[in-house]
Formats: structure tokens, C-alpha cells, sequence
């Protein structure tokens, strides 16, 4: 099933919904990971969208489908005068990514950029990842969460969903 939200499409029969506490313990590459998503495995429906929309609870989805990637994005905390988006702007300009999609996370104070990739395969999506964050990086200090992100289970590589478009 499609989930539509705002610019983004998610084809998916499952989602993650956010518990109060730990729900999910896995070890990979010896590390262990903690999450308090739980996985759902049901289409989401348009009232649970709209239930994550007026905050009532928060859903996340797969950013990785089987070996496909549909996007890459970008995590990071907000600030006043919010130079770093136009750091990021000038940076995917400059890797010649020219379409993306700005949002509030449900993670407060933070922004969320979409990149589309239209099916890319999860091998190139990490390249492309890599030369994102390494421009990143030779530009700023700042910490930027980006997904899909190789040193992560599969399964950890999910997003919350926006909150409201920028």
C-alpha cells in the first residue's frame, strides 16, 4: 500500500508505531541497539496519519524496501538562524541534487530533508550517502543524521514522519 503524507510516498505493508519504553533489542556488528518503535505489521491507515499529524502519537517508516532505497534523509536539530539548511541547500546543489523536500520533524526542534531517489538500490544509496556526508562534514561540525546508514540494521533504518511541510 501507498502511504501518502504531504510530498512523500511510502510503499509499505507495515509501519512503526512509538512505545513509552524499549520494545526492541538487537545486536549488530557488536553493538547493541535500543528502540521504543514497535513494529506493526499492518498497511497504515489515513487515521493513523492523522492521529501522527496532531501529535497524538508518533509513526515511523522504512527507509530501506527489500534492497531498494526511495529516499535519503537528512536529520538535524534546528537553529535560530538556521544556516545549515542553507549549507545543506548549496551542499546537494553541489552534488547536483536538485529536488528535496523540507519538513518539521516530530522530534521537536528538528528539520528533516527528504531526498528522493526513485527506487535507487541500497548498494548505491550508500555511496551517495557516503559523498553526502563527507561534504558534510569538510563543511561543518554540525551533527546531521543520515539514513539509509550502512552501520545501522536494516530494520533501524526508519524515519518518524513529518509533522509539517517548510
Amino acid at each position: 500500500m501507498k502511504l501518502k503524507i504531504f510530498d512523500l510516498k511510502f510503499d509499505t505493508d507495515f509501519y512503526y508505531i512509538q512505545r513509552e519504553s524499549i520494545v526492541d533489542k538487537i545486536t549488530f556488528n557488536n553493538r547493541t541497539f535500543y528502540s521504543k518503535f514497535e513494529k506493526v505489521d499492518e498497511e497504515p491507515s489515513s487515521l493513523l496519519l492523522q492521529q501522527h499529524l496532531n501529535g497524538e502519537i508518533t509513526i515511523a517508516m522504512p527507509i530501506i524496501r527489500g534492497e531498494i532505497v526511495d529516499y535519503i534523509v537528512l536529520e538535524y536539530e534546528r537553529e535560530e538562524s538556521d544556516r545549515f539548511f542553507h549549507l545543506i541547500k548549496h551542499l546537494l546543489k553541489s552534488l547536483n541534487i536538485e529536488t528535496f523536500y523540507t519538513y518539521e520533524s516530530s522530534r521537536n526542534n528538528h528539520v528533516q530533508i527528504f531526498i528522493p531517489t526513485d527506487g535507487l538500490s541500497l548498494s548505491d544509496a550508500y555511496v551517495q550517502v557516503e559523498n553526502i556526508q563527507h561534504t558534510l562534514e569538510l563543511k561543518s561540525s554540525k551533527r546531521c543524521k543520515i539514513l539509509p546508514n550502512k552501520n545501522l540494521p536494516i530494520k533501524y533504518n526508519k524515519i518518524r514522519l513529518p509533522l509539517k511541510k517548510m
